[in-house]
């Protein structure tokens, strides 16, 4: 087993460290980077959803008990996230940062590990999970920044409703129902090849956007995103799989989502909402650090099982 784990790992982590090197020796000017967190929210992860679902039967069986851990995983979370703030007596802005990096995790990372763990069976499983926890996460973090930005409940609504990474799952969910992806395969065949290529950029950028300064400050609110997001979060979609009887592939795939760091994305959709960038870098950039070393014990005992 741990020459699996090494094997799955390795690669995934060795991106993210590639993309750290790449900014860090200013190899692509900083400035550019901006960009590529732009174009990997509004089109390479919408892509890549879209693909997923779209070449997945969310209708099959046991796909229902898959979303529903990951629902109640994700919504466990964001209870969690708020209390975790009220009792650091987190500004506004502050508690949509560790809530936002809380519940929502990297998808792409989760799936890349768990095709190289399971194998091409991999997206049965992290195909119904992906789908509750987007729509969850992305859409609660979109809300939480919108409304930390503005206070108006109608302005948050307004902005989920255009957020791309989540149009993109609702399209894909509805591709996913039609089975175009297996009647009209020439229809998604071009996004499945945008989201394959995409899957090493967006873990390329997310080491590029690791920010060991911003480790510096507001301690408490970072180890409390960064022990939610990937320690608690472990403990938890576990322990949901487990009593909802979830097992094999989809308990692997549960442990990862859980133990997984934050989203890139999450920085970007700050960004868009001028909130906190740079406590949120610093809780994503602990919570990968944190998923290090957590990830590889999850998905150990997850195969144990």
């Amino acid at each position: 087993m741990t020459g699996l784990i090494l094997t799955a790992f390795l690669p995934i982590f060795g991106l993210i460290a590639l993309g750290y090197g790449v900014r860090a020796t200013g190899y692509l000017p900083r400035e550019l980077w901006a960009g590529i967190n732009a174009l990997n929210h509004r089109l390479l992860l919408p892509a890549f959803l879209i693909a997923l679902f779209a070449r997945s039967d969310l209708s099959a069986s046991g796909s229902a008990s898959l979303a529903g851990a990951a629902a109640l995983g994700s919504l466990t979370l964001i209870i969690a996230g708020i209390l975790t703030a009220r009792l650091l007596s987190a500004s506004r802005r502050e508690a949509a940062s560790v809530c936002a990096v809380a519940v929502q995790w990297n998808f792409v990372l989760t799936l890349g590990l768990a095709e190289r763990l399971l194998g091409e069976a991999a997206p049965l499983s992290a195909a119904p999970v992906a789908a509750a926890g987007v729509l969850i996460g992305a859409g609660f973090t979109v809300a939480s920044f919108a409304w930390a930005s503005s206070g108006s409940a109608s302005g948050a609504v307004k902005r989920i409703v255009r957020d791309p990474v989540l149009i993109a799952c609702v399209i894909g969910i509805i591709l996913s129902f039609l089975q175009l992806g297996q009647h009209a395969p020439i229809l998604v065949s071009g996004l499945e090849l945008l989201g394959a290529g995409s899957l090493a950029v967006i873990l390329v950028a997310m080491g590029a956007g690791l920010d060991f300064a911003a480790l510096k400050g507001r301690i408490r609110l970072l180890i409390a995103a960064a022990a939610l997001r990937c320690g608690l979060g472990a403990l938890v979609f576990i322990a949901i799989a487990m009593i909802m009887g979830v097992s094999g592939d989809g308990l692997v795939v549960l442990a990862l989502a859980g133990a997984a760091p934050g989203a890139a994305v999450t920085y970007a959709i700050a960004a868009d909402f001028k909130g906190e960038t740079g406590l949120v870098a610093g809780m994503l950039t602990l919570s990968v650090l944190v998923s290090a070393a957590v990830l590889p014990v999850a998905a150990a005992f997850a195969l144990s099982l």
